[in-house]
């Protein structure tokens, strides 16, 4: 294992960028623009970034275990691994939302036309009665 350490500025950067994530997220959570249950999912990842802002001698031994040239493309290999989880986690999402979607628009449908026939009957009943007048 190689024994280095990353530059100062990528480390405030990154402890720079990790505590905006969190204030984002946090703010977003705090307005209900985002869900509790997507809500851990990014605090995590905000706190995993956090880490390897305080603690890089982290992002060095994952480089050397993944054998990576780079500890920026650890960074870069875990931010893409994530977001394909979370777009996975999403799509999942989306296609019960549109599967739910789908059967209240038949159900919506279905009493559209109960309502008409029951109108129906009721004018004709209507006429009926008037008629016998």
């Amino acid at each position: 294992m190689r024994v280095e350490s990353i530059d100062v500025t990528l480390r405030i950067a990154l402890l720079i960028g990790s505590l905006a994530y969190l204030f984002m997220i946090l703010f977003l959570l705090k307005k209900k623009r985002l869900t509790v249950r997507y809500s851990i999912i990014w605090i995590l990842s905000g706190i995993v970034f956090l880490v390897f802002a305080i603690c890089p001698y982290i992002v060095l031994v994952l480089r050397d275990l993944l054998k990576m040239e780079m500890p920026v493309n650890v960074v870069f290999t875990l931010v893409i691994g994530f977001i394909l989880l979370l777009l996975l986690s999403l799509s999942s999402t989306v296609s019960v939302m549109n599967e739910k979607i789908k059967q209240l628009t038949q159900s919506q449908a279905i009493l559209e036309k109960r309502v008409r026939e029951m109108e129906q009957q009721q004018a004709a009943q209507t006429d009926v009665d008037v008629n016998l007048r």
